[in-house]
């Protein structure tokens, strides 16, 4: 499969940002606890429940009654990232900070949607600032690590890593963000000592076992990936990343059926998962199922209609599809959105490749 590699690194760089968003939730629902009414009860509930569109419904209406409640714009922003609607929910952080300025929790949420944007340096910025207001939050610390691995910064990562660690040296988390970024540096005994730790701490965490079979992954290990994977799976049934990363390696096995099956079983219990739909889409390629592939991406689109990477994805498979007009059409739209994100890196990459389609 050509482009597993590729794809899976656009999936891990996506996913840190949102699990940094989703790593606030608790520091918002413990540090928060404000009651202004029915409807942002019913929102945190249906927040809880996953039901996210209906919680910024909720929040909406929260809002008409308490337009000056700093927490509500906040969680309403947690709301809308999860969902992929980034700047709607920078938006509505930057609604929070104007209410609320010294609240560290908002600039971290913030920093969690731009990086997700491809906006890391300003994430950077945003996580400074909330450290600076609450400096031994060892989450923050930990988030902040993630978008440094993004940017490469691999040294200053770890040493954000061992921060949030010396602040809360039973962080799991921490422990295996750790091992992911020094694998990154080559220092792979150390990289699995991380893991081993995190073992030792949550034996029974199978994100444990993704993160240490995504190293192994990368290593070109791809059984070893798959025997990680596949005892995340036996061990939370219900956890969708752990189907993803089992697909991941079907995949890379030539085993595109039972990669469908995996990303099926992804995609039912992460409806919202668009690295699946993405992957999915690559998988029925190679088994010829372009109708199908297409309509993956298509819904990819739908659900974040403003991401470069899926474009970008799209752009490849029309390409080798021979849709070279197609592929050009979602190229320029890719770069549309790279140059609005400010994410100079990629506007190089799609500029090449729109430059090599033109040239054929």
């Amino acid at each position: 499969m050509t482009t597993t590699h590729a794809s899976k690194r656009w999936f891990w760089e996506v996913a840190i940002a949102v699990a940094i968003v989703a790593g606030i939730v608790a520091s918002v629902a413990w540090g928060r606890s404000y009651d202004t009414g029915t409807h942002n009860n019913q929102g945190h509930a249906n927040f809880e429940r996953g039901r996210y569109r209906q919680a910024i419904s909720d929040y909406d209406r929260a809002l008409r009654r308490e337009p000056d409640a700093a927490h509500l714009y906040g969680n309403r922003g947690l709301a809308k990232a999860i969902l992929g609607q980034y700047r709607e929910a920078i938006a509505d952080y930057d609604q929070a900070l104007r209410l609320e300025p010294d609240a560290a929790y908002i600039y971290a949420s913030r920093a969690g949607a731009k990086s997700a944007l491809g906006q890391y340096q300003e994430a950077i910025t945003d996580y400074d600032r909330a450290l600076r207001l609450e400096p031994d939050a060892a989450y923050i610390y930990a988030n902040r690590a993630g978008t440094k691995v993004i940017l490469g910064q691999y040294q200053e990562a770890i040493a954000d890593y061992d921060q949030s660690l010396r602040l809360e040296p039973d962080n799991v988390r921490a422990y295996v963000s750790r091992g992911r970024a020094k694998s990154k540096l080559g220092e792979y005994e150390e990289a699995f000592a991380d893991f081993e730790q995190a073992v030792r701490l949550e034996p029974d965490n199978a994100h444990i076992y993704t993160s240490r079979g995504d190293v192994k992954f990368d290593l070109g290990q791809i059984q070893e990936a798959f025997a990680d994977y596949n005892r995340a799976v036996r061990m939370e049934p219900d956890n969708g990343y752990a189907y993803f990363t089992r697909a991941e390696a079907r995949a890379e096995l030539g085993q595109y059926a039972e990669a469908i099956f995996d990303y099926d079983q992804a995609l039912r219990l992460l409806p919202y998962f668009v690295g699946a739909y993405v992957d999915r889409a690559q998988a029925r390629i190679e088994l010829g199922q372009f109708e199908k592939a297409m309509a993956d991406y298509d819904q990819a689109v739908r659900l974040q209609p403003e991401n470069v990477y899926i474009y970008f994805n799209r752009s490849i498979a029309k390409a080798d599809m021979g849709l070279s007009q197609e592929a050009l059409a979602d190229l320029k739209a890719a770069l549309e959105y790279a140059r609005e994100a400010g994410a100079s890196d990629f506007i190089t990459r799609i500029e090449a490749k729109i430059q090599e389609l033109e040239q054929e």
